[in-house]
């Protein structure tokens, strides 16, 4: 009688403990809200928010806030840590290039026939 209640306590945990989820989720670390700091440009340092998205096709799309409006990020795509993508502002033409370094991004805005450093860090929400 001993054996066939110590065996249902086995069979039990077992069922129980299978019941959990072993896997956990794994955050993409791209997605979010990414503070910049374009620097040295005509209008001096600018400010911008770049937020990254993915698609239901699993696809990253962004957009870029700042004191200068709001730009959607075109030909947008990230490959093994690095960004590339194009806006426009008053009409003309930028690419935004770079590197993550975990919760850091180092990288340029280029148009106009010159380089911006674009510097930042992930925002993290508590």
């Amino acid at each position: 009688m001993k054996n066939s209640h110590l065996i249902l306590a086995i069979v039990s945990v077992l069922v129980i403990s299978s019941c959990g989820s072993s896997k956990s989720a794994k955050v993409d670390p791209f997605i979010g809200a990414w503070s910049l700091l374009i620097e040295d440009t005509p209008q001096g340092d600018v400010s911008s928010t770049l937020t990254i998205f993915k698609n239901e096709s699993g696809e990253y799309t962004g957009n870029l806030n700042s004191d200068l409006g709001s730009f959607n990020l075109n030909n947008f795509q990230i490959l093994d840590n690095r960004l590339s993508g194009a806006f426009v502002v008053q009409d003309i033409d930028f690419d935004l290039i770079g590197n993550f370094e975990e919760t850091l991004f180092k990288g340029f805005v280029s148009g106009m026939g010159a380089d911006f450093k674009a510097n930042g860090k992930k925002i993290v929400s508590d």
